[in-house]
């Protein structure tokens, strides 16, 4: 943990497997999910359960109504600030997972979380703004762009202080496999729309009940999570493993 914030990155010094066979490549994810399911749900419920709690209060001594567009505005941009902490801390446990075959404590995965937290929260501001402005024209630009930049939070996660422009990094990788890509994240797309459909449902009722409905599904999310970092460690992994044998050579 120490060498990581020392150097400003994740070193990738363990054997990542190529993008190659997209059903080995979900069946690599499925499991890794599941062997790192205690600590991701860990992580994930501690940070968003009781900060979406205390959104949720404040919107209930604010009179707002639970069903009401603002609040689930409120509660949606809610998201966006609380996985922006989340995410990194995530990914920092998937990568020790990875290279010691371990589990992660969860106090270093909340400090790196904390540490890159600010820059994840700006480049998913600008992943959601791009998304948002070309899904105003057409669906499908929508999706191409989502495709482009769905490396940021990964790369804000491993490349953290080496990489400062995120947006173009995740295009370069993306380049000349967006389809492919596109086809990997494609079993992923029932549980988004599951995830969109429950937390409307449960807050038709109550802003109470969407919370734990919102916080479960969140984890149940972090299988793309993995894919798009197996995804990741197969097109930058090779590169990132043998500059850092040049450098130690």
């Amino acid at each position: 943990m120490e060498r990581a914030f020392r150097k400003g990155y994740l070193e990738i010094d363990f054997r990542t497997e190529p993008f190659g066979s997209i059903g080995g490549l979900l069946l690599r994810s499925t499991r890794l999910f599941f062997s790192n399911l205690g600590f991701l749900a860990g992580v994930t419920v501690a940070i968003l359960l009781p900060a979406k709690l205390a959104l949720a209060f404040v919107l209930y001594v604010l009179d707002v109504p639970s069903e009401g567009v603002l609040s689930y505005f409120v509660m949606d941009f809610g998201d966006l600030i609380f996985s922006a902490l989340v995410m990194p801390a995530a990914i920092y446990g998937l990568v020790l997972n990875l290279r010691t075959g371990k589990p992660c404590p969860a106090g270093e995965a909340f400090r790196w979380g904390w540490r890159q937290w600010g820059k994840t929260l700006w480049n998913k501001f600008k992943v959601e703004i791009t998304i948002m402005l070309w899904s105003a024209l057409l669906i499908v630009p929508g999706i191409v762009a989502m495709v482009k930049l769905i490396f940021a939070d990964t790369i804000v996660a491993i490349e953290a202080d080496r990489e400062s422009e995120v947006l173009e990094r995740s295009r370069d990788l993306s380049e000349g496999r967006r389809w492919r890509i596109f086809l990997a994240l494609l079993p992923a797309l029932p549980l988004s729309l599951a995830h969109m459909y429950a937390t409307l449902r449960a807050l038709e009722y109550s802003r109470w009940l969407m919370v734990p409905v919102d916080s479960l599904f969140s984890v149940l999310d972090h299988w793309m999570t993995v894919v798009v970092l197996l995804i990741y460690l197969g097109l930058a992994g090779p590169r990132i493993t043998e500059a850092a044998k040049r450098k130690a050579a």
